[in-house]
């Protein structure tokens, strides 16, 4: 047999020294980690060299035999509670794990919780942002994960590669897909804790991958596992023993990716920020981030566990669209009175007492005075950081700086219903604002596709001249009703379709009443049934009438006739042409 690399898995035949990788066979692994060739699962999988190696775990390359594909294979090793002998010539028996005799009850228990919370994991192949795992199993006293093995570009270079730091428009997409595998994680009982740019690749289609899963026990500190944290994204709570971790624990870590990948900095470790809460951001960059992306790194972010965004389904909708003035307002209140709550409530004793004077004219009056400061934190708002207590510029950058604003106030024109098209030549002959339109569409029943079905800022409102205006493109009802085609031609048929972005096949059949080329109809639907957008179907296409029968008739009349040979030379062009239309064409 060929042999094979141990550093990336491919054939090199008789080669000791991979002319792909560089690496040299002869190698071998350090102690206690699998030796180069090892053989599990009766052969079927060949463990090549360590990528990575945890308190819990190690990552090796490995060779699947059957599929002869390259795979991941994760084992069970966690650092302090167990060993390898390195020494005897039983093969065997140098593989097994040995467990100190101290730690057996905490190994056996540990072991139980890596192989429930691989299975699970394993269940949740359709999540977006997890590589699918391929196959569990135990041998050596220990577990092993089996994962599929993909080209992927460490999160870290890629956002160098992008110049630092990215915009939020860039962003979403990425970002999105993997708040929502988050949630599904948890929904089934499964955490991460460990999201940090570190554990983050980038696949060759440019979607985030969520990489080195671990049982929670790795993610906190005060249990039988070497906690392993991640300074500036792990959680407050995860470095305190007697704290919970839960979804808001996950949050934490999350809102710091993001917040790295915005800025090109993590936010500042558990240890400054207990005295110092504030996040370092760029202006410029601040200037540039929507309202309400400023609001969810800040709700994300947040020091005090209770205070912080509880939900993934929160955070999404913080991330998915832009908050309302009235949104925006609670969130300034919830951030500046952190450190003011006496203040707070006095002015709020102040208030009822006030109301609760029997005059509707001090009541009229508060109403009118509540108005104009609520107009004068709105624009507050719009032109600078709302979260004073939370975020601080980290350069001397100020307001009259940021490129493309003016302190002049001009309308907000109302664009919801407005053709995007339309919409855009309207903001090329206008310096009042900058057209931003969302990287993802959202379906409606009200507006039609490619028409504007929201927006932010409001329409009617002012805003400085040279703001950016936030806008969602509709993609119309997701539920799309299947038009009459019967008749129609292929192309007629596929236009009428593609307009209701269906996706169409064809099949051929006979038909004694649709003209030959002409659809006969749908192959499993109805005119008038509703599928879903983007759905495939089949449409069926005429072959014309059956003729095979009529083709036979004409042959047995032309054996019995007593007539010339032009005539049967005739019929047997006849039977060509008939015999031609049974072949169908392909459009």
């Amino acid at each position: 047999m060929s042999k094979i690399c141990y550093g990336c898995m491919k054939i090199i035949g008789d080669e000791d020294k991979c002319p792909h990788c560089g690496f040299d066979r002869s190698i071998r692994q350090s102690h206690p980690f699998l030796p180069l060739g090892t053989e599990l699962q009766d052969g079927k999988y060949i463990i090549g060299k360590k990528i990575l190696s945890t308190n819990e775990s190690t990552r090796y390359i490995a060779f699947d035999t059957r599929t002869e594909n390259p795979v991941i294979v994760r084992e069970f090793l966690p650092n302090g509670l167990c060993s390898r002998s390195d020494k005897g010539d039983d093969k065997a028996s140098k593989l097994k794990i040995r467990v100190r005799s101290e730690k057996s009850a905490a190994y056996k228990r540990l072991l139980n919780k890596y192989l429930d919370y691989n299975r699970t994991l394993a269940r949740l192949k359709d999540c977006p942002c997890i590589c699918s795992i391929l196959d569990i199993f135990t041998e050596n006293n220990t577990a092993y994960v089996v994962e599929e093995q993909e080209e992927l570009t460490p999160f870290t270079d890629y956002i160098k590669n992008n110049g630092g730091h990215i915009d939020w428009d860039t962003a979403r997409p990425l970002f999105i897909p993997l708040l929502t595998t988050l949630d599904g994680m948890h929904k089934n009982g499964i955490s991460h804790y460990g999201v940090g740019p570190g554990n983050i690749k980038v696949d060759k289609n440019g979607k985030l991958k969520l990489q080195n899963f671990s049982i929670s026990d790795m993610r906190k500190t005060g249990t039988e596992l070497r906690s392993m944290l991640i300074s500036g994204c792990s959680a407050p709570e995860q470095y305190d023993k007697f704290s919970v971790l839960d979804e808001s624990t996950e949050i934490y870590g999350f809102t710091a990716v993001l917040f790295f990948a915005l800025t090109g900095n993590v936010p500042d470790d558990i240890e400054k920020r207990k005295t110092d809460n504030k996040l370092l951001i760029n202006s410029s960059i601040n200037k540039k981030l929507p309202p309400n992306v400023r609001s969810a790194l800040a709700g994300g972010l947040q020091f005090d566990q209770e205070k912080r965004i509880q939900s993934f389904s929160d955070m999404r909708d913080k991330l998915s669209s832009a908050p309302s003035i009235k949104v925006i307002q609670e969130e300034i209140s919830r951030a500046d009175i952190d450190d003011d709550d006496d203040d707070y409530d006095r002015e709020q004793d102040r208030n009822r007492n006030k109301k609760s004077g029997g005059s509707k004219l001090p009541g009229v009056i508060a109403f009118i005075v509540s108005m104009v400061l609520f107009v004068i934190i709105g624009t507050y708002w719009l032109q600078g950081n709302p979260f004073a207590a939370m975020f601080s510029p980290s350069d001397a950058s100020s307001d009259s700086d940021v490129e493309g604003t003016t302190g002049e106030l001009v309308p907000v024109p109302n664009l919801v219903g407005v053709k995007y098209e339309e919409a855009v030549e309207k903001a090329d002959k206008t310096t009042d604002y900058k057209l931003l339109k969302a990287v993802e569409e959202e379906f409606s029943n009200d507006v039609p596709e490619g028409y504007i079905a929201s927006q932010f800022p409001e329409a009617y409102t002012e805003e400085s001249q040279g703001y950016s205006l936030y806008i969602t493109v509709s993609k119309g009802a997701k539920m799309r009703e299947l038009p009459p085609i019967q008749g129609k031609t292929v192309d007629q048929a596929a236009q009428l379709l593609g307009d209701e972005s269906f996706v169409t096949s064809q099949t051929f059949e006979y038909s004694d009443s649709i003209k030959k080329g002409l659809v006969i109809g749908y192959d499993a639907h109805n005119p008038g049934d509703k599928l879903e957008y983007g759905s495939s179907l089949e449409i069926k296409v005429s072959l014309g009438a059956d003729t095979s029968s009529k083709v036979t008739s004409s042959r047995t009349k032309s054996s019995d006739s007593d007539e010339s040979g032009e005539e049967g030379e005739n019929n047997e062009n006849n039977d060509e042409n008939n015999e031609s239309q049974n072949e169908p064409e392909q459009y």
